[in-house]
């Protein structure tokens, strides 16, 4: 039996794998005080990425295979320091691999690149640094965050020509 295994076959190994070794974020989320909620910043952060995926055809999305390769370099190095971080932000590079990419060049837009830098608002270590801020501060702080990357990526303005 010949097994084909393509690009796209790897992109979604990537982020499950990535989502694997960041399985302490459900925890996190779960019983820590500062970090309650926080599975709803990553959903608003996702939401993102689900519109720049509808707007492409169905026959054939490109992957940015740098993304996918910093993100298992990423999630290794987390797992054999044991930091957490590490894990979690490959697990947003796997996820951002699938964002509308150059292939002549390892290009990524300014706004994908502040999209993916507000995942840190679903982090862990995002409860760590408003820690002593007002609880009751802490989710809508993270929400305003996720939501100013989530409109970063929302489309241009296309003109009628």
């Amino acid at each position: 039996m010949k097994i084909k295994i393509t690009l796209q076959w790897v992109a979604l190994a990537v982020p499950l794998f990535c989502g694997w070794l960041s399985r302490d974020l459900l925890f996190a989320w779960q019983h820590d005080q500062h970090d309650r909620l926080g599975w709803l910043a990553w959903l608003v952060w996702l939401a993102g990425l689900v519109f720049r995926l509808d707007d492409r055809p169905r026959a054939k999305i490109p992957i940015n295979v740098f993304l996918l390769i910093a993100a298992v370099v990423g999630a290794l190095l987390g797992e054999l320091t044991e930091l957490h971080f590490l894990a979690h932000l490959a697990l947003a590079l796997a996820l951002a691999a699938w964002l509308k990419v150059s292939w002549r060049a390892i290009k990524i837009s300014w706004r994908a690149m502040i999209w993916l830098a507000t995942s840190v608002a679903w982090m862990p270590v995002f409860g760590w640094e408003v820690a002593p801020f007002s609880e009751a501060l802490i989710m809508p702080l993270r929400l305003v965050v996720v939501v100013a990357g989530v409109l970063c990526l929302w489309p241009a303005a296309k003109k009628n020509v």
